[in-house]
């Protein structure tokens, strides 16, 4: 028997990830050498190497525990299907994964041809300080720590609490380093607009 929430979760994760493929194919078509997913740049390699791991668990995680599987770090606590308050909590959470993946693609949507998967120094993107970006640096990253929280009250089990840490850490790092990127090319613009906005909340 599936369990709902687990479910819904792993729907939107995959919608999710299948999204982020496309686009990679869509703006590659469109001549970005950066639109790929294996990175140029040594640090943001290092970064993917870790990464893959925790995407994977992302993606398989909530299948496995939707379908029962009988590995035991996979399986549900027994209290998060039948508590009426942890069951329900859960099902919020997996409703808080499709209100990210939908917030997500109007991002990526705002983004454009502008939507990149890794830093490409040879390729000088247009600085984007409107709509959801207004606010916020880096809306998209936001987006995915959330919705990766989400999927984890979701599902909770521990091979995806690991994965959420490792996925919090690297969206830091690779904040900061598109920041730096983005220095060097766009120079005062980019100072500016730093100092008006937050990196992943509005600046209060």
């Amino acid at each position: 028997m599936d369990d709902g929430p687990s479910t819904l979760a792993m729907y939107s994760v995959w919608v999710y990830w299948l999204g982020v493929l496309v686009m990679t194919v869509r703006v590659r078509l469109q001549g970005a050498t950066s639109a790929i997913m294996i990175p140029k740049q040594p640090l943001e390699r290092l970064m993917w190497i870790v990464w893959v791991p925790v995407i994977a668990t992302w993606i398989v995680s909530p299948w496995a525990s939707s379908h029962r599987s009988t590995s035991p770090t996979s399986t549900l606590p027994d209290a998060a299907r039948v508590e009426t308050s942890w069951y329900a909590l859960r099902w919020v959470a997996a409703g808080l994964t499709v209100a990210c993946l939908a917030a997500t693609i109007f991002c990526w949507r705002w983004m454009g041809r502008n939507w990149r998967v890794a830093v490409d120094a040879d390729q000088a993107n247009e600085l984007i300080v409107t709509g959801p970006f207004s606010r916020v640096r880096h809306p998209i990253y936001t987006l995915s720590v959330v919705m990766m929280i989400s999927t984890l009250v979701a599902v909770p089990v521990w091979p995806l609490l690991a994965a959420t840490l490792l996925h919090i850490v690297l969206m830091h790092l690779k904040a900061l380093n598109e920041e730096r990127a983005m220095l060097l090319v766009h120079g005062d613009a980019y100072a500016e607009y730093r100092e008006q906005t937050g990196r992943f909340l509005p600046r209060i």
